[in-house]
C-alpha cells in the first residue's frame, strides 16, 4: 500500500473527526488513531475523547488540571486536556452528600464564587443550602448564562438561570403566578411536597415536558399547556375529564390512579399510554376509549379486577371489554401487561386473539396464565413468565420470527421450528440435570442460577449440528457457573460473557473462536491463561456500576488498558496504559485502583 495515494490513509481531518464523533468509547478512539502512522501522527488535529464518561472529579474547586492523575498516555496528554477543556456539559453537585459522578462538588455554596461557564447541570441537596446561604447559592444561578437544568430546586424567590430549560423541585411549595415560571422552560418535574393550585396560564407555553405527583386540585381545562408533548400524573385523587389533557399530548402515564377512563379524556393523536392502578382497575373499557393512535399500551395492576362486578369470558384474566378495545386499536405496536398477584388457585387465560395484527412487542407478566389462541405473525419481541410453548399459539401452519425472546422459567424450553429467533434471554432457578440450549439463535443470554452444577450437563444441540461451522450461536451471556458443568462450548462464539463465574475454572471453556470476553469476578489468585485467550482482541471487566476495565490487544506483545474505578476523593477515576503481555495475569486477577 502505497500511503501517500491511498485515499482511506489520506482522508482529511474533517473526516477523520466525523468518524471519531460516532465511536462512544474512548478505546475506540484510542486505537483508531493507531491504524496507520498518518493518523497518529496527525492525533491532535481531528481527535477529540468522548467527555460523556469522563468525570472532572473537582472537588471544593473549578480547577480540572488537578484530577486524573492515572492517565498514562503521554502522547495522549494534549488530547486528552483538550477534550476535558472543551466539555459543555459538566455537573456541579452542592452539598455533603457523597456522589459516585460529578464533574465539580462543593460542600459549601458559599466557596463559590460564580458557577463555571461549563456547567449545565446543577444539583443541589436541598437540606443542606437550607442551612447555608440559600440567597447567595440561587443569585449565582441567576447570574449563569449556561445552566439549563436545575434538580434540588426548592425556591423561586431569587430568580432562575435565563437558559434554563429543565426544573426539578424539591418540596418546593410556593404559590405560583403567571410569570412565576420562565418561558424557556420545556421540562419540569414537581416532585413532592407542592401544595399549591395550578391556574390556567401559569405553565408556560414552551413546556414539553410535565410530571405532577400528589396533587390536590382537580385539574381544570386550560392548565396543561397545549404544547405539552408528554405528562405523568401520579397519586391523583381526581377523575380526569374530557378537555384537561391537550390535544397535541403524545404520551400520557398515569400511576396510581384509580379512577375510570372514559371515552373523550385522551387525545386523539396520543402515541403512549400507561395506566398502573395501586388498587386494580375495576372498570369496564368503553369502546372508543383509547384513541386509534396508540402505538404503546401499558397496563399495570397491582391487585386483580374484581370479577363480580366486570364481564369475563370463561377464566379470561382481563375482562372482555378490556380484551375488545385492544383488538380496535389499528397501530398498536407494543402491550405490556402486568398483573403480579392473582387471587385464588386456579389458572386463568389469555386470548392472545385479541392482539391486532400490528403487534411486534408483547410483554405479558401474570402468574399462572395460560396462553390461548394464535399469535400475530407480526410480533417481534415477546416477554413472558412460566409459560410452555404450545403449537396452538404458533402453530406449524405460520411462520414467525423473532427478534428477542425473553422469560422466566425453571426449564429451558425447545423451539418449534417454524419460529426463528435472533436472542433469547432465559431468567430463573433451574434443578434440571441437563440443560439443552435452543438450536438457531445467534444469541442467549443465560441468567439462571444453576446451583451445584458441578456434574451437570449444559448440551448446545443446534438442530443436530455435526460440526461447528453449522451452529448459529455467536454470543453467550451466562450468570455463574459456581461449580464447573459438564459444557463444551461452540467453535462459533465471537462474543463470551463469563458473568460472576470465577476465571480460574471457566477460562479453558473459553473457544478459540472468542473475540471478546467479558467477566465480572476475579480470582485473589493468579490465574492460568490457555492459548485461546491469549488470542483475545476485547477483553472487558465489569465490576459495577462505576467500575468497568476494558483491554484491548494491540500486537502479539502489548496491550492497551483503558478504564474507571470507584472514585475517592478527588483523584479522579480514570485509568490508562499500555502493559507487556506478560502483565496479563496480573492485570486479570486484580481490579485497578
Amino acid at each position: 500500500m502505497n500511503n501517500q495515494t491511498d485515499k482511506i490513509v489520506n482522508l482529511s481531518h474533517l473526516i477523520l473527526n466525523k468518524i471519531i464523533s460516532y465511536l462512544d468509547d474512548n478505546i475506540d478512539i484510542i486505537c483508531f488513531s493507531l491504524v496507520c502512522k498518518r493518523w497518529y501522527k496527525d492525533r491532535d488535529k481531528y481527535l477529540l475523547f468522548n467527555t460523556d464518561s469522563i468525570d472532572l472529579f473537582s472537588l471544593n474547586t473549578t480547577d480540572i488540571n488537578q484530577n486524573h492523575k492515572h492517565f498514562n498516555l503521554p502522547s495522549y496528554q494534549n488530547t486528552f486536556m483538550k477534550s476535558v477543556q472543551s466539555k459543555t456539559d459538566c455537573l456541579l453537585v452542592i452539598g455533603y452528600k457523597t456522589y459516585h459522578n460529578y464533574d465539580y462538588h462543593f460542600d459549601d455554596a458559599r466557596n463559590l464564587k460564580s458557577i463555571p461557564s461549563n456547567v449545565s447541570v446543577v444539583s443541589l441537596d436541598t437540606d443542606i443550602v437550607i442551612q447555608q446561604n440559600q440567597e447567595y447559592l440561587y443569585r449565582l444561578l441567576s447570574e449563569s448564562q449556561s445552566v439549563t437544568m436545575l434538580k434540588g430546586c426548592r425556591t423561586l424567590k431569587y430568580g432562575l438561570p435565563k437558559s434554563i430549560k429543565s426544573i426539578e423541585f424539591h418540596n418546593f411549595n410556593e404559590p405560583l403566578v403567571q410569570g412565576s415560571l420562565p418561558n424557556s422552560l420545556e421540562v419540569l418535574d414537581f416532585g413532592r411536597g407542592f401544595k399549591q393550585e395550578i391556574l390556567p396560564g401559569v405553565l408556560p407555553n414552551a413546556l414539553r415536558t410535565l410530571t405532577l405527583n400528589n396533587y390536590d386540585y382537580e385539574i381544570q381545562p386550560g392548565v396543561l399547556p397545549v404544547g405539552l408533548l408528554e405528562f405523568s400524573l401520579n397519586f391523583y385523587n381526581f377523575l380526569l375529564k374530557p378537555g384537561v389533557l391537550p390535544v397535541g399530548l403524545l404520551k400520557c402515564y398515569l400511576y396510581s390512579y384509580n379512577f375510570e377512563i372514559i371515552p373523550g379524556v385522551l387525545p386523539q393523536g396520543l402515541l403512549n399510554f400507561s395506566l398502573e392502578s395501586s388498587n386494580g382497575y375495576q372498570y369496564q373499557m368503553q369502546p372508543g376509549v383509547f384513541p386509534s393512535s396508540i402505538e404503546f399500551l401499558s397496563f399495570e395492576n397491582y391487585s386483580q379486577p374484581n370479577q363480580e362486578d366486570l364481564q369475563y369470558s370463561a377464566e379470561s384474566c382481563l375482562p372482555i371489554s378490556w380484551l375488545q378495545e385492544i383488538s380496535t386499536l389499528p397501530n398498536l405496536q407494543s402491550l405490556f401487561i402486568y398483573f403480579p398477584y392473582q387471587e385464588g388457585d386456579g389458572n386463568t387465560i389469555f386470548n392472545v386473539n385479541y392482539l391486532p395484527p400490528t403487534i411486534k412487542s408483547f410483554d405479558f407478566i401474570v402468574p399462572r396464565t395460560i396462553l390461548r389462541g394464535t399469535m400475530p405473525t407480526s410480533l417481534k419481541k415477546f416477554y413472558f413468565e412460566d409459560y410452555t410453548f404450545k403449537d396452538e399459539i404458533f402453530p406449524e401452519t405460520s411462520q414467525y420470527h423473532l427478534e428477542l425472546l425473553e422469560y422466566e422459567n425453571k426449564i429451558i424450553h425447545a423451539i418449534p421450528s417454524n419460529i426463528k429467533i435472533n436472542e433469547i434471554i432465559v431468567r430463573g432457578n433451574s434443578k434440571e440435570q441437563k440443560i439443552t440450549i435452543p438450536s438457531g439463535v445467534g444469541k442467549i443470554k443465560f441468567y439462571i442460577d444453576w446451583s451445584n452444577s458441578n456434574g451437570k450437563i449444559m448440551d448446545f444441540d443446534d438442530n443436530g449440528a455435526t460440526n461447528d461451522q453449522s451452529c448459529s450461536l455467536r454470543e453467550l451471556c451466562v450468570f455463574s457457573f459456581k461449580d464447573r458443568p459438564k459444557v463444551n462450548l461452540p467453535n462459533t462464539i465471537e462474543l463470551l460473557d463469563l458473568g460472576w463465574s470465577d476465571l480460574n475454572e471457566t477460562l479453558d471453556l473459553v473457544p478459540s473462536s472468542v473475540r471478546t470476553l467479558v467477566y465480572k469476578y476475579q480470582s485473589h489468585i493468579n490465574i492460568t491463561i490457555p492459548n485461546t485467550v491469549k488470542t483475545i482482541t476485547n477483553i472487558i471487566g465489569n465490576f459495577g456500576f462505576n467500575h468497568k476495565q476494558t483491554i484491548r490487544k494491540l500486537d502479539d506483545n502489548y496491550y492497551l488498558l483503558y478504564g474507571y474505578y470507584e472514585n475517592k476523593g478527588n483523584s479522579g477515576n480514570l485509568i490508562t496504559r499500555i502493559f507487556h503481555h506478560s502483565k496479563l495475569v496480573e492485570i486479570l486477577s486484580t481490579k485497578i485502583q
